[in-house]
This record gives structure tokens, C-alpha cells and sequence, in this order.
């Protein structure tokens, strides 16, 4: 399908050139402060990604969230990306199922396992990561995480720039905005204002 380069380097990286891989393109190379596990591949950072901008087609963004802080970050370089008209497919794994209207956006990444309503929309870079679901009309708006596990009830809305923990659930209907942040294993029973955060309770150990 297309030659293409992988911003990032760590784990998700790893994940995300084999999804691109398994949707027919050939990652050549990588670009990350470090080399990390893509030793043979790593070229530089964005300096050099510029540079070398003729020997691939496309750009997998390979850098995922925990945190606010790394949220941020991929932020930034999604700004990067945009601003400097890098063609940026949506990967989906041959596991994943996307049902009937799905709409995703430029550099959305769908893991092993993700399962999409009908006429779920998910923009631009965002991450449905391995095991999640996104229920019916849902609509998951640009740089949001989903990681592995979490669970979004049918017409669902998330603002841009959130995070929605492993195994955490937003109940149908329920409308979260820009930067929120669900933590793990955490159940949102209504509006989140942009910029709220839920928090697991941590039992203490006797």
C-alpha cells in the first residue's frame, strides 16, 4: 500500500508498525529521540523526518498516553504533524470490528480486539487501544486515548485531548469534554465538565 515512517519508538510504537504492516504498508524507518526497538530503522527526530519527507508516503503516529503530561505531548506532535502536511492513514487491526457507518479519522489507530458501533465516529488520531468498545453514535473527538479494556455506552460523547483509562466505563449518553480524564477502572455516571478527573479509590493494604 505505502511506505511508510513511524513517529515513535517504545512499545505502542511496536504495536502500531504492526498494525500498519498487517494493513499492507512497509515501515522504513523511524523517527524518535531515541532509538528504542526500532534500532535498524531509527533515522533522527523531527528535524530529520522533515529531511527525509521523499523516501516515505506516509507518517503512523507510534506515541501513545498514560497521563495528562504524555497526552500533552502527543498533542504537540499531532499539531507537528498537521501543520506540516504529512499524510497520516488510519491503521486498524484485521481483528478489530468497525460496524456498519463507522467514520475514522486521519491517524486513528483501532487495536487487536476493539470493537466499533454503528455510526460510531472517531477522529483524528485517536487511539480505540486492544479491547475496547465504543458503543452506537458514540463520538470521540480528536487526540483521545481509549486504552485496553475501557467500554463507552452508545452516544457517548468525548471532548478532544481526554483519556479514558484500562477498564474504566462511560454509561450510554453520558458527555465528557475536552481534556478529561477517566482513570483506571473508573464508571462515569454523568457530565464531565472539560478538564475534570475521575480517580480510582486505592484500597490500602493491611
Amino acid at each position: 500500500m505505502a511506505n511508510v515512517a513511524i513517529l515513535g519508538s517504545g512499545g505502542f510504537a511496536k504495536e502500531v508498525a504492526e498494525l500498519a504492516r498487517l494493513n499492507g504498508h512497509q515501515v522504513v524507518s523511524c523517527y524518535s529521540v531515541a532509538a528504542g526497538a526500532f534500532e535498524t530503522l531509527h533515522r533522527g527526530y523531527l528535524a530529520e523526518m522533515q529531511r527525509d519527507r521523499n523516501q516515505f508516503e506516509a507518517v503512523v503516529l507510534g506515541i501513545g498516553a498514560t497521563d495528562r503530561r504524555s497526552l500533552s505531548i502527543r498533542r504537540g506532535l499531532v499539531d507537528w504533524l498537521l501543520e506540516n502536511r504529512f499524510a497520516c492513514p488510519a491503521v486498524v487491526s484485521p481483528s478489530a470490528v468497525c460496524a456498519e457507518g463507522v467514520v475514522l479519522g486521519p491517524g486513528v489507530v483501532v487495536a487487536h480486539g476493539a470493537i466499533l458501533g454503528v455510526d460510531s465516529r472517531i477522529d483524528a488520531f485517536s487511539v480505540c487501544n486492544s479491547g475496547s468498545m465504543i458503543g452506537h453514535d458514540a463520538r470521540v473527538g480528536s487526540n483521545v486515548v481509549v486504552a485496553p479494556g475501557a467500554f463507552l455506552g452508545g452516544n457517548v460523547s468525548v471532548g478532544q485531548n481526554s483519556l479514558i483509562g484500562p477498564l474504566s466505563k462511560v454509561l450510554q449518553g453520558i458527555t465528557l469534554g475536552e481534556d478529561t480524564l477517566v482513570g483506571v477502572g473508573c464508571l462515569a455516571l454523568r457530565d464531565l465538565s472539560a478538564g475534570q478527573t475521575i480517580w480510582p479509590r486505592f484500597d490500602q493494604a493491611r
